[in-house]
């Protein structure tokens, strides 16, 4: 029986290497000199912004700014300014080398770096020293073209090895920063703008769309400032409000050869948020948003790993890939409640409750993930005060609560590689007394589960003995039947002979028009094994 297989071309992302690092990153905000001193500080927060990743010999170069910013309680003397709420902000850089062995120039980084903690020192009146605890996750990959051999006869089965891979084959990926701008008009009720102390924003509703040869990425952005309002001195000078709104926007993306039921991964990261003054009643929120998307079409290849034969020469090759278990999204709703401490006055009206996820942990388990965390929770405040002089006092409190949750994904094994994303969509809250405040957030978990593989498979082989067919070709030469995708040209590689030697011993064929199935004789006296 003749020897033949079939071959199938694979574009997979290999992975070079990865890696998790944890670093904490100090620097200074200094007050200008057009605002007034510290008397306490009210919040502080911290945004990475200005990525840049540089791939290098064995390794990742990141360079990033941390965009800090502090609301403060001014140090002034006015009795009807008493606790004038300010805000300021400042940017210091911190650089990174994340060694990757065999990392090379050209090749494909993917970082994800977030930040973790946010804590503050005081120096004196003027000086915040700010301290960030940042998270960097590094995978350096390299897109390959491989062919695999997949089906083989004409050896016995006992004699072949072969092993299910379960690969994600990339289509094709973009990446793209726009900023997207959205006006936030002032309901009725609330008093005019006279000055803006600090914008955010929040994505939400992101939902990701295959469409033929792009993606579109749409969904929402969450806008919100705290500002001082313009109202009638002198009871009410400076109470700071908080004004939020919603605008929707979509992005496309082109990637030749996505079709739809093909797998896409989008990963939406905020990079900045700005603000114009536009009148007192209107303020425009801009936010600079980086979009990275990627196809995949998922595959499950048998491909051959082993051949335990003298029939045949085989050349191998190294494949490391992650094996695609599965993944999911699921959402949760968690709540706590929030104490007033005991050297804070009590509320008199909530300003705003933000909520953000300070640490996670994850374990794959037996068809699962199990993830873990800390949510931490904060109001800022008026106070309910009796003095005249301390009429609306702007206050901050915070507190932690934990969270877990199961996410279902069959086939998974403890020990297992998990990639997870958990962001708090949406944070509400109720006040339910002057001293406690219940915090509503919504989480939304992603899950993926991989499983590193390395193993070498054959991608090619040369038949260096084989019976010869009674008239069919010659007692020197091989029987060779043609397969699918095969010409004159693949079949001379692989057997290490010419196509003029080919045509040669057969003189009959159509060398443009090769039949599936079809025999051909190869000269055997020029055959070198492959491999």
């Amino acid at each position: 029986m003749a020897i033949s297989f079939n071959e199938e071309l694979i574009r997979v992302e290999y992975v070079i290497g990865e890696e998790t690092i944890t670093e904490t990153v100090s620097g200074q905000i200094t007050v200008p000199d057009n605002k007034p001193d510290i008397l306490r500080v009210v919040d502080v927060t911290a945004n990475i912004i200005n990525i840049t990743t540089e791939i290098e010999e064995e390794g990742v170069d990141i360079t990033a700014d941390i965009e800090a910013g502090v609301i403060y309680v001014a140090d002034v003397d006015e009795p009807y300014f008493r606790q004038p709420v300010h805000f300021t902000e400042g940017t210091f850089q911190f650089t990174n080398f994340v060694d990757i062995p065999d990392a090379e120039i050209g090749m494909n980084v993917f970082t994800d770096l977030k930040v973790r903690k946010v804590t503050y020192e005081m120096i004196d009146e003027r000086t915040v020293e700010v301290t960030v605890v940042i998270s960097k996750f590094v995978k350096v990959t390299e897109y390959r073209q491989i062919t695999v051999i997949t089906d083989l006869t004409g050896i016995p089965e006992d004699n072949i090895t072969s092993e299910l891979l379960r690969i994600e084959d990339v289509v094709g990926e973009d990446m793209a920063t726009t900023v997207i701008s959205g006006r936030i008009e002032l309901p009725e009720g609330k008093p005019p703008i006279e000055r803006i102390l600090n914008a955010q924003a929040e994505l939400l509703n992101l939902v990701t769309e295959i469409t033929e040869d792009g993606v579109i990425v749409t969904g929402s952005v969450e806008g919100g400032v705290i500002y001082v309002a313009d109202v009638p001195e002198p009871a009410y000078q400076q109470p700071v409000h908080f004004l939020e709104g919603t605008f929707n926007f979509s992005e496309a993306f082109d990637i030749p050869g996505a079709e739809e039921g093909m797998s896409v991964y989008a990963n939406t990261i905020i990079r900045k948020v700005t603000y114009d003054y536009i009148d007192e009643d209107t303020v425009e929120v801009n936010v600079t948003i980086q979009f990275f998307v990627k196809v995949t079409e998922p595959k499950q290849v048998e491909v051959i790993i082993d051949i335990m034969s003298d029939q045949v020469e085989v050349e191998r090759e190294l494949l490391r890939v992650e094996d695609v278990v599965g993944e999911d999204t699921i959402f949760e709703t968690v709540s706590g409640r929030l104490n007033v401490p005991a050297a804070k006055p009590d509320i008199e009206r909530v300003i705003e409750a933000t909520s953000k996820i300070i640490s996670t942990e994850t374990t794959t388990e037996i068809d699962g993930v199990m993830i873990e965390g800390e949510i931490e929770g904060r109001i800022l405040y008026v106070a309910d005060v009796e003095d005249p002089y301390l009429r609306q006092p702007v206050h901050f409190t915070e507190t932690e609560f934990n969270f877990d949750n199961f996410v279902d994904i069959p086939g998974t094994e403890a020990g297992m590689n998990a990639h997870t994303e958990v962001k708090v969509q949406k944070t509400n809250y109720d006040l339910l007394n002057a001293r406690t405040v219940e915090i509503t957030s919504v989480i939304r978990k992603f899950a993926k589960v991989t499983e590193f593989r390395q193993l070498e498979i054959i991608v090619d082989l040369v038949v260096v003995s084989e019976v010869t067919e009674p008239g069919v070709c010659p007692p020197s030469y091989v029987v060779y039947v043609v397969q699918p995708g095969d010409t004159l040209w693949k079949i001379s590689r692989r057997y290490r002979t010419t196509v003029d030697a080919i045509i040669e011993a057969n003189p009959n064929i159509n060398p443009d028009n090769l039949q599936v199935g079809q025999k051909i004789c190869v000269p055997g006296d020029i055959i070198r094994p492959k491999g």
